[in-house]
């Protein structure tokens, strides 16, 4: 299934590399990713990829101390090709 995902995190880039360890350590494939700084914070568009469920991630970025929110955009099932 594939999750789009929108994440505000503190400006540095010391916390964008954590919460990119924590997608990969979750076993969640990244298929998009986008970063814009906004209000002096990080605002981080993502899709990821995986047959897990998607609260396996989420509620691990919630508890990393340099994410200020993450917000579940959508769910999509992949189309069979």
């Amino acid at each position: 299934m594939k999750h789009s995902l929108t994440i505000a995190l503190k400006s540095q880039s010391i916390a964008v590399e954590r919460f990119l360890r924590v997608v990969r350590h979750r076993g969640f494939n990244l298929t998009h990713f986008q970063l814009n700084m906004d209000d002096g914070l990080y605002n981080v568009a993502m899709t990821v990829d995986s047959d897990k469920p998607i609260h396996l991630l989420t509620s691990q970025l919630n508890k990393l101390v340099d994410v200020k929110e993450v917000t579940l955009q959508n769910l999509q099932h992949q189309q069979a090709v």
